[in-house]
């Protein structure tokens, strides 16, 4: 790392030169679940700091209080405890990662989901999977995630990620470690210290581990350890007992078990959810607060102190801490837990309310597009400000914003191996790092142009044509003779159709005038009286009786011909050579149904992929593609610094 003195007027530094005005001896907290993927491209900070304010500290943390990823009814078949999976818009469906997720160079958890892949580009997955071996296989492969894997808890009951032991997960992530990095020199100096650690630690958790990565990471990519820093846990930042209590960061506890403000807090929290999709706190039970408590080995839950004085804890197999006295204050809530749970709780805000909590005490370190709800912990303090409710002096939030694809300009003289997605996009298999920076908007662009002619192609004809003009399937002249025959057989069993319409349609008209001549019959019976002479009962017989039966013999004839006629046409239109025609014409339309779903998925992970990775890039990516440290350099330097306020 270059030594540069302090550039006391750099205009770039505006958010930065503000916090140093206002808040001047404020650390820097920067929060992450995992330290693989793009927690540790935070290091971009420290080098700005160590420009502009080298003596400001950051405090780089695993946030190890969420519960680790699990999925519905996914078990392992081997019964190990861990698996390694990607996410799709089918098997994995319901996936939500935490703590365990790592993508490969451009890859990322962008799902071109069913939605998307009709919405946007007009694919009919029914068709595209009626000739498939293995639908279910088909369909994984169609809307999966590209590049981007996940660690799944495949036990029955669920655990926190503070309470994952190193050494039951260290198996899959290794393989993840290896997946991910494909071999590189960076992946082995991972899996290196990965192993370094699990054997001096055999006992140790995992975000144990995490939090050993960090500041190697931060060395890795600033070129030196980073100074004034410091690593944590939010089990530890926020652990809850009598000595933590009146900590700034409990400060909304405080204001939601005061009786002077409680009702009012209530009231804010609610306003600040409403129409998202958190709970408002009615709808958490009695009691409820908008705080989670997790307690070592039970899990974690929401608190709830209720009137009658009892304090309940919603873990899995909920907590119930009987008492008297109703609780009013951070202190007697502190003394309340501790005494029946332990020291070690860790009281943690729910989504809108944790922000406020934090920024009573750092200053938060977000990537651009993260932790999208925090719009709604400012409505949260306009609500508390308008409703008189104190607050301490918040701190904002500092967003970090890159440019990592123009960035790789700084790094010309690298060759990139690109996926398939975006040899689609931009033509290529392989590109100079400098030419991917020039092109790659360009390329995004060209894949949503795309996505609109893909849906465009409504007809199976138009969409053949466009993928042999492409040169991805070649079937338009099969599709086409095999809807010659076709075309023939109808116009043959069209010429029979016809026959034997305009055949029940004589016979229609035949029962017609029976019809008539009946009714005649019958009321010429009714005015000649009950008694017929000999010639009366001819002249009925010649003018009704005679007709009606030649009627009805015609109609019998009629009724024959017509059944021959359909049974000609069915032969026709069931015969081999019409089914073996429509069998081509279906499975020709399923193949480029196909065709047409993999060229909208690998645009939708261009179009959406590309501006994820290049908001949120994994640390790890900047060594492996460019040792030198110059792509790296780059994105630090162009980065965009802004604040966000909370109040």
């Amino acid at each position: 790392m270059t030594e540069t003195a302090p550039l006391e007027g750099d205009c770039r530094e505006d958010a930065l030169c503000a916090l140093r005005t206002r808040f001047p001896n404020t650390t820097f907290l920067a929060l992450g679940q995992t330290a693989l993927w793009d927690e540790p491209t935070k290091a971009t900070l420290r080098r700005r700091l160590d420009h502009f304010w080298p003596e400001a500290s950051i405090l780089a943390g695993v946030h190890d209080t969420d519960y680790f990823a699990k999925l519905h009814g996914f078990h392992q078949p081997g019964g190990e405890a861990f698996a390694l999976v990607g996410h799709d818009d089918h098997k994995t469906r319901a996936l939500w990662s935490a703590a365990g997720e790592m993508s490969q160079l451009f890859g990322s958890e962008d799902v071109p989901t069913r939605d998307l892949l009709l919405r946007e580009a007009g694919v009919s997955l029914k068709k595209a999977l009626a000739f498939a071996d293995d639908p279910d296989a088909l369909l994984s492969e169609l809307t999966m995630a590209w590049g981007w894997t996940g660690i799944l808890h495949a036990g029955w009951e669920r655990q926190i990620s503070a309470e994952v032991k190193l050494a039951e997960i260290l198996p899959t992530l290794t393989e993840q470690i290896r997946w991910a990095t494909e071999g590189s020199a960076v992946g082995q100096t991972l899996i290196g210290w990965v192993e370094e650690f699990s054997a001096a630690h055999p006992d140790a958790l995992l975000p144990c581990l995490y939090q050993y990565l960090l500041p190697r990471l931060y060395e890795q990519l600033l070129g030196a350890l980073p100074q004034n820093f410091a690593t944590t846990r939010t089990t530890t930042l926020l652990r809850f007992n009598t000595e933590t209590c009146s900590h700034p960061r409990f400060w909304l506890v405080q204001a939601f078990l005061d009786p002077a403000t409680r009702a009012q807090a209530r009231e804010a929290y609610d306003l600040a959810v409403e129409g998202g999709e958190q709970y408002t706190l009615d709808q958490f039970g009695p009691g409820a607060r908008p705080f989670d408590l997790v307690v070592p080995g039970r899990g974690r839950g929401t608190l709830r102190v209720r009137a009658d004085g009892s304090v309940w804890i919603d873990t899995p197999d909920p907590i119930h801490l009987p008492g008297e006295k109703v609780i009013t204050s951070v202190r007697q809530l502190a003394e309340r837990i501790e005494s029946a749970l332990g020291p070690d709780c860790v009281l943690i805000g729910k989504a809108v309310a944790l922000l406020p909590m934090l920024t009573a005490e750092w200053v938060l370190v977000f990537h651009e597009g993260a932790s999208g709800y925090s719009w709604r912990s400012a409505r949260l303090m306009a609500e508390l400000r308008r409703l008189r409710v104190s607050h301490p002096t918040l701190r904002p939030i500092l967003r970090i914003t890159y440019h990592t694809w123009d960035s790789l300009s700084a790094a010309p003289g690298v060759r990139l191996t690109l996926p398939e997605h975006l040899t689609q996009a931009l033509g290529r298999q392989t590109l100079d790092a400098d030419d991917f920076a020039a092109c790659w908007r360009r390329g995004s662009e060209w894949e949503s142009r795309r996505l609109t002619e893909l849906a465009g192609l409504r007809s199976p004809k138009s969409l053949l044509a466009y993928l042999e003009r492409h040169c991805l399937l070649m079937s338009a002249a099969e599709y086409a003779r095999a809807n010659n025959t076709l075309q023939l057989l109808w116009e043959q069993a069209r010429t029979l159709r016809d026959h034997e319409r305009s055949v029940l349609t004589e016979v229609r008209q035949l029962r017609a005038t029976s019809n008539a001549l009946e009714h005649a019959k019958g009321d010429d019976f009714r005015a000649r009286g009950s008694v017929l002479d000999d010639a009366a009962v001819q002249e009925r017989r010649e003018r009704f009786d005679l007709p009606l039966a030649q009627n009805r013999r015609r109609v019998r004839q009629l009724l024959l011909q017509a059944k021959q006629l359909h049974r000609e046409r069915v032969i026709i239109e069931r015969s081999p050579r019409a089914l073996a025609a429509r069998t081509t014409l279906r499975r020709i339309e399923a193949e480029a149904e196909i065709a047409k779903a993999r060229l909208a998925k690998n645009a939708l992970q261009t179009v959406h992929g590309l501006p994820h990775t290049e908001k949120r890039p994994s640390a790890w990516w900047f060594p492996q593609v460019d040792p030198s440290g110059r792509w790296f350099n780059q994105v630090a330097d162009t980065a965009e610094l802004r604040l966000e306020e909370l109040v």
